[in-house]
């Protein structure tokens, strides 16, 4: 019966839910990802003007991945280093609704700092395999699947460490394997991990809802 009034009350208080998150976490969730994304553009415009069109374009494919993983590494200390687990697990709303809600915000911050990142080095003409504004895809859809993964290990894995550790070989799996094979497919380069991720997601979202896991989250958040 209690899970049930909650789910009823999840709607009513979502947006309340979302702007307490928000201030919570507006530094590190939402401003770095879009500050990070300026910062790269910026770094890439330079290279342009200094080093050339051609020696850039080929630097981005170092470069251009190092934003998700940064994501990944922000979500990973965004989730794991809330000190307040064990009191968000004690009320209603619970541990769940709290990481997911901060998931969300996280995840439109990154697809938005992406966009910061592409727009001007798509406009440079210093993408490497740039196919228009479909190549937009791959950045964004590669922060979001990174977010998504974090916050899998984080809900799974009981150390900050090891769901650090599984956020860095999905990006490498990613940036090293699965990519340079697919770049001139953005949709098919981002629809199979994204799908991969969110199953993840998924899964410790339900595993969220159980209160051993709740409590073992705040145990290890001592």
């Amino acid at each position: 019966m209690k899970e049930v009034s909650v789910n009823r009350m999840l709607p009513r208080i979502a947006p309340a839910l979302a702007a307490a998150q928000l201030m919570r976490v507006r530094s590190a969730g939402v401003a770095f990802p879009v500050a990070l994304g300026a910062l790269i553009a910026l770094a890439g415009a330079a290279a342009s003007a200094v080093a050339g069109v051609p020696w850039t374009r080929v630097a981005s494919v170092a470069f251009m991945p190092l934003y998700s993983l940064a994501v990944g590494m922000g979500a990973v200390a965004l989730l794991s280093g809330d000190a307040l687990v064990e009191l968000h697990g004690s009320t209603p709303v619970g541990v769940r609704a709290v990481w997911t809600t901060r998931l969300a915000l996280l995840v439109l911050a990154a697809a938005v700092g992406a966009l910061v990142m592409f727009a001007p080095l798509h406009a440079l003409g210093v993408v490497y395999g740039d196919i228009g504004w479909a190549s937009a895809l791959s950045p964004v859809g590669g922060a979001v699947a990174l977010a998504l993964a974090a916050y899998a290990a984080v809900a799974v894995l009981e150390s900050p460490r090891a769901a650090a550790f599984c956020v860095v070989f999905a990006w490498m799996a990613l940036s090293f394997f699965w990519d340079p094979n697919l770049a001139g497919d953005p949709v098919l380069q981002r629809a199979v991990p994204l799908a991969v991720a969110l199953t993840a997601a998924s899964g410790a979202w339900l595993s969220l809802g159980s209160p051993e896991r709740a409590c073992a989250k705040a145990v290890g958040a001592r």
